[in-house]
């Protein structure tokens, strides 16, 4: 069981030296990704083909997240030597009960602001992937070149929350919950639970057990309970971060800096907590990724692996673009050159 951080900046920006975030697992020649930030699809390329992926798994439906999606779902479609073997389970948030909202009284206030925009689902968002932005290039191959429709290599499913949770857009958008399976083949299992992104709901963590071990990826979020329980003595936790002076710094003053700045601090998990999130859930690793800022030197990475050291009693790295994590064998290879990062 391995891990490759294929993109390991976070936020939806253009960055020289990381890739958006994105994640893939491998088992015993299977893989299964988690996100799909922009520039993300080059370096899966690098570590596995197509033929080997069989399921695409989305946390949230932010850009910097499916930046890269369409890309992952029609290169796959049945190229000569370059095709899925099966078809691609995708798995994501279905639309929200509501405008997601911190009360009755802003969800009022998001209405006026939004008019008719609505939010979308991953299963409508494949289907416009495939049946509207991509639609002349499917149907001129289809026909130019014989292939299969496409919706049958490519199957999108909107993850189902459990009933008894309640959860809601407004009154209850990171309600206390367990961890629920998604996903089972003959070599993993994949569960997923609710986290802490403000408004962005649902917003979801995912754990992958294997026969080697399990990983778990925490997708965006404040600190959470719920993604604590979830990693619960999970080999590996690939948690986001934020240096929020960092990124702050990097913003000219104004009405637009204030707003994001609430965002970015109610949404992220900063990195004097993030040890302590490692620490609870009594994982044997922690690996920091979703950097933020995502621009070179702009992050402090020292200060993020000295202040999870502290909180943190197991091994401890900041990720950078092609690192591969060897489950089992605490086997690390470094492919990053921006900073030293140790796994002791």
């Amino acid at each position: 069981m391995s891990v490759y951080t294929l993109g390991t900046g976070g936020g939806p920006i253009v960055s020289s030296s990381r890739a958006g975030t994105s994640t893939a697992i491998r088992v015993d020649g299977a893989t299964y990704v988690i996100d799909c930030g922009m520039g993300s699809i080059r370096n899966y390329r690098s570590h596995a083909d197509w033929g080997e992926l069989r399921a695409v798994l989305l946390t949230h439906h932010h850009s910097d997240h499916i930046y890269d999606l369409g890309a992952y779902l029609v290169t796959g479609w049945q190229v000569p030597g370059e095709s899925f073997t099966r078809p691609i389970q995708v798995y994501g948030p279905g639309r929200p009960n509501r405008m997601p909202a911190l009360d009755r009284k802003h969800e009022e206030q998001i209405a006026a602001r939004v008019a008719d925009r609505e939010m979308t689902s991953t299963e409508e968002i494949v289907d416009a992937l495939l049946d509207k932005v991509f639609a002349s290039d499917v149907v001129i191959r289809m026909a130019d070149e014989g292939r299969d429709e496409p919706h049958e290599w490519i199957q999108a499913h909107n993850i189902q929350i459990p009933e008894p949770v309640r959860a809601c857009a407004v009154e209850n958008r990171h309600p206390e919950m367990e961890p629920f399976e998604i996903y089972r083949d003959e070599l993993v299992t994949i569960s997923a639970i609710l986290v802490d992104h403000r408004l962005c709901f649902p917003a979801f963590a995912y754990r992958i057990d294997s026969r080697y071990g399990s990983v778990v990826v925490s997708g965006d979020t404040a600190y959470s309970e719920n993604c604590v329980k979830l990693a619960q003595g999970a080999d590996l936790l690939l948690h986001e971060v934020i240096d929020l002076p960092g990124i702050l710094a990097t913003f000219p003053d104004g009405p637009t800096r204030d707003g994001i700045e609430v965002h970015l601090r109610e949404s992220h998990t900063p990195y004097s907590e993030v040890g302590k999130v490692a620490q609870k859930a009594n994982v044997s690793s922690l690996v920091l990724h979703h950097i933020v800022p995502n621009t070179p030197g702009a992050a402090d990475l020292g200060a993020m692996l000295d202040t999870a050291r502290e909180d943190f009693a197991g091994t401890v790295s900041v990720a950078e673009d092609n690192d591969v994590f060897e489950i089992g064998s605490v086997k690390l290879q470094l492919a990053g050159t921006e900073t030293k990062r140790s796994l002791v």
